[in-house]
């Protein structure tokens, strides 16, 4: 591994460009400026990253090797408005790392700037100056970097003997630090494997190739040593030791892609969408670059972005600098550059397209709420239950505090044919096919006012106003208010676009009443799901006739579910107001998870 030094008078680190796919592009006037097709593929920190640590170094992975005679203090440059940083800056294998003379500000912003004196190795200029931006916090790192994954995992069996040896760190590391010393595969005897070790930004992955293929039936043992450091210069808190077990094949086949998000011909994609691609197998992260990982659009116009690679899960993700224009087709390309950890290309470009909407994403992700014990139930009341036979419930039915002879309108009391599930009462009082289990009931009440106090607790984060008629719109995953009412017209629809994610959550809060009016939908898509959707309201709940909900509804009195309506979710109420469940020849159905 090649490392050389050079002193600058400024922090960071390097950049992504689009250049010329040619030796030497012509500028129409008989000279010629030739530009490379390397970009900058990570940084760290991101572009408008904040809370940065003040003693981290900044680094930045590029998608092929740079000529580091061209990386200098007048090529590189930092600024702190307008103020230069002095630091020092090496350049190993892909990856540049600016070490700062001293900690940084603490709550200012910094800009980085590179500019077109870089080159390739062939001597190929960056095409345009690219600059990006970063804020520091308050405090310093102190906590070491740890190996979260592998590739092989530990003691893995019939591994190919053509295969790679990848790691991946809990966050960005010193690339200067990860090196064929402090990464070391041996086989039997302790005998060292020969090859060479490269580190990227993209996914924080290590990987070590070895010179040969590795012996037939032989087991392995991965090392990587304490002296590998993170970007705040502190190591490991202990060697990380791993082994496996080679079979007798080697892999010749190609990789492929199983899924993109968005997916292809997708619409109404959010603007600040992050675009994936998951792979059928482990690949190689120094393949996965801005160069293979391409976006454009409108038409032909290159997306200017950053990628990373989730090498436990396979995707690799397209990080767009900005967010994207509304309304616009743009097409998403994975090249045959891509490869897996036996060097074998993918068979063919893999492209798509996708469309945009005319809105952001909220980027605070939601956690699900916590319904604990009340998960079970799809009708939990205080102060009656009220059914009109016919209705179809699956899922558990309970009441309390208030007696079970205030549960009424099951169409044969000692069987409650209407549920599929498990009617629950305080007391004999009830329907006889109920259970008494008070603690249950008292438990399953407790769930349903901490479900309701953390959907509407303030540490979810700001929520986005919403109010009145939800009719027509699309929502993202996210958090969502109205200080008011909601509701959806008469044969109105509202969407809920998980944008492709299936665990995205959903939390949607009125200060008083939530009302779907007769023949109105809410309607999931692109993954979204009904167990991941939540309602608050204030006071009343009420699914009108024959409409059609998604989501578990926590009332802070009534919940009414007129005829025909159908709910997917649960009907829950709490607290000292909680007054009555009213079922109409209704559907209601716990979701899946």
């Amino acid at each position: 591994m090649k490392i050389t030094k050079n002193l600058l008078p400024a922090l960071v680190l390097a950049v992504f460009i689009f250049g010329c796919n040619c030796h030497s592009c012509g500028d129409g006037g008989g000279n010629t400026t030739p530009t490379t097709t390397n970009l900058v593929s990570a940084t760290d920190p991101a572009d408008g990253a904040d809370g940065v640590f003040i003693n981290r170094k900044i680094a930045a992975t590029f998608s092929g090797e740079m000529d580091s005679a061209t990386i200098t203090d007048t090529t590189f440059t930092i600024m702190q408005g307008t103020t230069s940083v002095s630091g020092a800056v090496a350049y190993s294998g892909v990856t540049a790392v600016f070490t700062p003379a001293s900690n940084l500000v603490v709550n200012t912003e910094y800009t980085a700037t590179i500019t077109t004196g870089v080159a390739d190795l062939e001597g190929r200029a960056l095409a345009n100056e690219y600059t990006w931006s970063f804020t520091t916090g308050v405090t310093a790192d102190t906590t070491a970097p740890t190996v979260a994954s592998t590739d092989p995992v530990n003691e893995n069996v019939d591994v190919l003997l053509n295969r790679k040896i990848a790691a991946t760190f809990s966050e960005a590391m010193d690339a200067l630090t990860i090196t064929t010393d402090n990464f070391i595969v041996s086989g039997p005897d302790a005998t060292l494997v020969t090859g060479t070790v490269d580190y990227v930004l993209v996914g924080n992955v290590v990987t070590f190739t070895p010179e040969n293929d590795l012996e037939v039936s032989t087991t392995y043992t991965a090392t990587m040593m304490t002296a590998a450091a993170d970007l705040a210069g502190n190591e490991l808190a202990s060697d990380y030791v791993w082994s496996f077990t080679t079979g007798a094949d080697v892999d010749v086949n190609a990789p492929t892609l199983v899924s993109t998000n968005p997916s292809d011909a997708d619409t109404s994609v959010a603007l600040n969408k992050t675009i994936t691609a998951t792979f059928n197998e482990a690949m190689d992260a120094l393949t996965i670059t801005t160069e293979n990982f391409l976006v454009t659009g409108p038409g032909t116009t290159p997306v200017i972005g950053t990628v990373d690679y989730d090498l436990i899960n396979n995707i690799a993700s397209f990080n767009p600098g900005s967010d994207l224009s509304a309304n616009t087709e743009y097409t998403a390309t994975v090249t045959t550059g891509s490869r897996d950890l036996a060097d074998n290309a993918l068979a063919n470009d893999n492209v798509w397209n996708f469309t945009t909407s005319d809105q952001v994403a909220q980027t605070v992700i939601q956690e699900s709420v916590s319904l604990g014990v009340s998960s079970n139930f799809a009708i939990l009341a205080s102060a009656a239950i009220t059914n009109i036979a016919t209705s179809a419930i699956t899922g558990d039915v309970g009441l309390t505090p208030d007696s079970g002879s205030n549960i009424s309108g099951f169409s044969v009391p000692e069987t409650c044919p209407e549920i599929t599930g498990t009617m629950y009462a305080v007391d004999a009082a009830g329907p006889a096919c109920a259970l008494i289990d008070p603690t249950l009931l008292a438990n399953a009440k407790t769930a349903a006012e901490t479900a309701f106090i953390d959907a509407r607790d303030a540490v979810r984060g700001t929520p986005q106003e919403i109010s009145g008629n939800l009719n027509g719109l699309t929502l993202y995953p996210g958090l969502y208010e109205s200080g008011s009412s909601l509701e959806i017209s008469p044969g109105g629809f509202l969407y809920l676009d998980a944008q492709g994610d299936t665990n995205a959550v959903f939390v949607i809060r009125s200060a008083t009443s939530i009302t779907t009016e007769a023949a109105s939908e809410v309607v999931l898509t692109k993954g979204a799901k009904a167990n991941n959707v939540y309602w608050t309201a204030g006071s009343t709940v009420t699914l009108g006739t024959t409409s059609i909900m998604k989501g578990t509804m926590i009332a802070g009195t009534s919940l009414s579910l007129l005829t025909g309506a159908n709910l997917e979710g649960r009907a829950l109420n709490q607290g000292a107001a909680a007054e009555a469940v009213t079922l109409d020849s209704c559907i209601i159905t716990v979701p899946s998870p």
